[in-house]
């Protein structure tokens, strides 16, 4: 009973997935999506409440296990010793985006429409939500090291939060543009560059 009851599920969302792509949040027919997955609209309404239910229901678990694990990569590196984080910054940096680039890719359609047609500001506090751990942890790491611009006060957490918010704006550039993977590391290797150059004169004592 219970594989069935997730076939039935795996029926309306791939349905689902396929009107909001194809259609975009605002035109999406819960109509359409029912018929398409031989149910009732009433069926989807049940079990989803609304369209924006049924919406979240579908990209959830993806802008979830993003977050989840940018969490787990920023959380590693701030364990380690102030030794350990300057020798390895870039280490960590280049496995952390590897597994970040792969996971935007293995879920590229739930990034897609959660980027281009999420509902209301669902997408704008999925990007707050990454902005505030990576800032939490850039900050640790200012202090850490001794950042003569953090002690002076030129390093604001206002100014955390643009530069932060800027960057994975547009690392999901890559999705809204429909990028191929090998493109996509090639464009977001460089995006770090250009970043990391310039936060080379804030890591300074």
């Amino acid at each position: 009973m219970a594989s069935r009851i997730e076939e039935f599920d795996e029926k309306i969302l791939a349905c689902a997935k396929e009107e909001f792509l194809e259609k975009g949040y605002t035109d999406a027919s819960i109509r359409t999506i029912a018929q398409n997955a031989g149910v009732s609209t009433s069926t989807i309404y049940t079990r989803y409440s609304d369209k924006e239910g049924l919406f979240r229901f579908l990209v959830e678990p993806a802008a979830n296990g993003l977050k989840e694990l940018l969490r787990q990569s920023l959380s590693s590196f701030s364990s380690l010793t102030e030794r350990e984080q300057n020798e390895k910054f870039m280490e960590y940096s280049d496995r952390g985006f590897e597994l970040v680039i792969a996971y935007i890719y293995e879920y590229f359609s739930e990034f897609k429409l959660l980027i281009t047609g999420a509902p209301g500001n669902y997408y704008q506090e999925f990007l707050e939500g990454l902005v505030e751990l990576d800032t939490d942890c850039t900050k640790k790491f200012l202090i850490r090291v001794g950042s003569k611009a953090m002690s002076e006060g030129r390093i604001t957490d206002g100014f955390l939060h643009v530069v932060s918010s800027a960057f994975y704006s547009g690392i999901f550039e890559v999705v809204i543009h429909d990028m191929p993977m090998e493109e996509a590391k090639k464009y977001i290797n460089e995006l770090r560059a250009f970043y990391g150059n310039g936060w080379k004169e804030y890591y300074r004592k």
